[in-house]
């Protein structure tokens, strides 16, 4: 968010939603559920605010690997009945 007003003088409102998520998820105790989730503002925040190009194509198709990851391991380790 500082880099948001720095660059800009002003703060955005994907900034600030974007913190939001982070913060919430902070909130968490379990791991996977904080990095989906912020995998998953990363990726909605890039396919809205950022052109489809090179780079930042190759950080959605990671950001969908990891969210993808995230949301097995959660998964089974509710059905295996442990924690991790």
């Amino acid at each position: 968010m500082v880099l948001d007003v720095v660059r800009t003088g002003r703060i955005s409102v994907g900034s600030v939603l974007l913190w939001l998520v982070v913060a919430l998820a902070a909130l968490t105790p379990v791991a996977e559920v904080r990095v989906g989730v912020r995998a998953g503002a990363d990726l909605v925040a890039r396919l809205l605010f950022l052109p489809p190009r090179g780079w930042s194509m190759a950080v959605v198709l990671i950001d969908v690997v990891v969210l993808a990851r995230a949301w097995y391991s959660a998964g089974r380790a509710r059905r295996d009945g442990g924690t991790r």
